[in-house]
This record gives structure tokens, C-alpha cells and sequence, in this order.
């Protein structure tokens, strides 16, 4: 009988570790802070309504920028110099940050793309309302619906 709970033990053991290998969040030294929860809110960017904005959000994060944003409203302009000052203005476009010049994480090294004016204006009306209740420190994970 003994010998049967081991094998039942040693079973149950291999079942976990596997189920945790498939989804990626077990043995994991590198997961990404929005899988251990370390944030306050969550919002969803509707792709739909800003497909280049969503595109270029998701782009940066798949090359390792943070997918949360810690609001931090008084440095956004020194943040915003800093992520444009090597991409030079284009006619006709915006220059979209990621992460955002009003994050903590933004700033020198932030991803920058070339979208419309109506697509970035679009989506930075859209995140600045639903924001704006949130305060300074406030850490938002930002997903793309």
C-alpha cells in the first residue's frame, strides 16, 4: 500500500509541474510584475478604436517595455523630451511613447513610433479619461482588448 501512495505522490507531483510548464508561470525567474500582481488597476485599450496605438503598446512590450504605467504627471514633460530628443518630428505624423511620458517607466530608452495624429490624439484623449480619477503613484497595467 505503501508503495502505491508514492507512485500516486510521484504522479500527482509530475501532473503539477507540467501544468505549470505549459502555462509558463511555474519555475519562472523572469516573470513580468502584471503576473504577480504588482499593480493597482487595469485598463484595456480598445485595438478597434486605435489600432495603431494598440499596435505599438503591444510591439514595445513584446521587446521587454513595462505594461504597467506608475502615474507620475509631474515628470511627463522632462520624461517626453528625454523619449523624443533623437526622433525628430515627421509631417504629417505624431511621435507615440511607450511607455507614456506620464509613467514612471517612460522616458530615455521608451519606444517611439511614427502613427496619425488622429489615431495617437484619439487614444491619449481616451487614456487621459480613464486616468484621470486615479492618483500620482497609481501603477496601471495596460492591456490591449
Amino acid at each position: 500500500m505503501d508503495i502505491l501512495k508514492t507512485i500516486l505522490l510521484v504522479i500527482v507531483v509530475i501532473a503539477a509541474a507540467a501544468v505549470g510548464l505549459i502555462k509558463g508561470d511555474f519555475f519562472s525567474a523572469d516573470q513580468k510584475t502584471s503576473q504577480t500582481k504588482e499593480y493597482d488597476e487595469t485598463i484595456a485599450l480598445p485595438s478597434d478604436r486605435y489600432p495603431e496605438t494598440a499596435k505599438h503598446i503591444k510591439d514595445a512590450i513584446n521587446e521587454g517595455h513595462s505594461d504597467v504605467c506608475t502615474i507620475d504627471r509631474d515628470g511627463a514633460e522632462e520624461r517626453r523630451e528625454q523619449s523624443l530628443k533623437d526622433v525628430p518630428p515627421k509631417t504629417g505624423y505624431d511621435r507615440d511613447e511607450w511607455p507614456m511620458a506620464m509613467c514612471k517607466e517612460g522616458g530615455e530608452g521608451a519606444s517611439v513610433e511614427y502613427i496619425s495624429p488622429a489615431d495617437n490624439r484619439g487614444a491619449g484623449s481616451w487614456v487621459g479619461h480613464q486616468l484621470t480619477d486615479y492618483p500620482d503613484g497609481t501603477k496601471v497595467l495596460f492591456t490591449i482588448q
